[in-house]
């Protein structure tokens, strides 16, 4: 029997959408191209979400590691990455509709305290759900399973047998049934309903 639902963020209860916001830049393609590898798809992105780094040493480290003539340009869209994250209407009425059920609901994602105080009413929800964890506070990263087993350690009355774990990322939905638990790759929201229902 189902108990508990675990949600992933970005990209299931929320938007973040890097492609269609560094587009605003209007950059040409080789350059675009060049700076979202740079930045959303570096180790520098990933130490955002650990927290280990503080956000200065990040952006340090990203205006030395790309061509000098684009220096500028990646920090612009850097400091502006925020602007990447937007409100999900569905959200707040997916969670009430299944707490009403009797189902806890709690969030594990990837996220840093940087974006977290920049995100706005994109996370109104937090306070409707039982609890979470933010990869920052914990230095750890899905799909690592060590984040998962933290979370576990945290809330000791979620079951993973028990649970349902939603993520937008194959590689963390696979790390989460290594512990148990069951697992859903978030694609749209209607998809995402019609699979949980079928577990429900």
């Amino acid at each position: 029997m189902i108990k508990t639902i675990v949600f992933d963020i970005g990209n299931v209860l929320i938007g973040f959408d890097p492609d269609t916001y560094i587009k605003r830049f209007e950059f040409d393609p080789e350059k675009e191209a060049y700076l979202s590898k740079s930045i959303f798809g570096s180790a520098h992105w990933q130490d955002l979400d650990l927290g280990i780094k503080p956000f200065e040493q990040i952006r340090t480290e990203i205006a030395a590691s790309v061509i000098p003539a684009y220096r500028d340009d990646a920090l612009w869209v850097f400091d502006q990455s925020f602007l990447t994250i937007s409100r999900k209407d569905y959200t707040i009425p997916w969670i009430r509709s299944l707490q009403a059920r009797g189902l806890l609901t709690f969030y594990l994602s990837n996220y840093s305290r940087w974006m977290i105080d920049r995100s706005g009413d994109a996370l109104d929800f937090l306070p409707l759900m039982h609890g979470g964890l933010f990869s920052c506070e914990v230095g750890l990263i899905k799909p690592d399973p060590k984040i998962f087993q933290v979370f576990l350690a945290r809330y000791p009355q979620i079951v993973p047998e028990e649970s349902v774990f939603l993520d937008d990322s194959p590689w963390n939905v696979e790390a989460s049934l290594t512990l148990g638990f069951h697992g859903i790759i978030f694609e749209n929201q209607e998809q995402a309903v019609r699979e949980l229902e079928a577990l429900l």
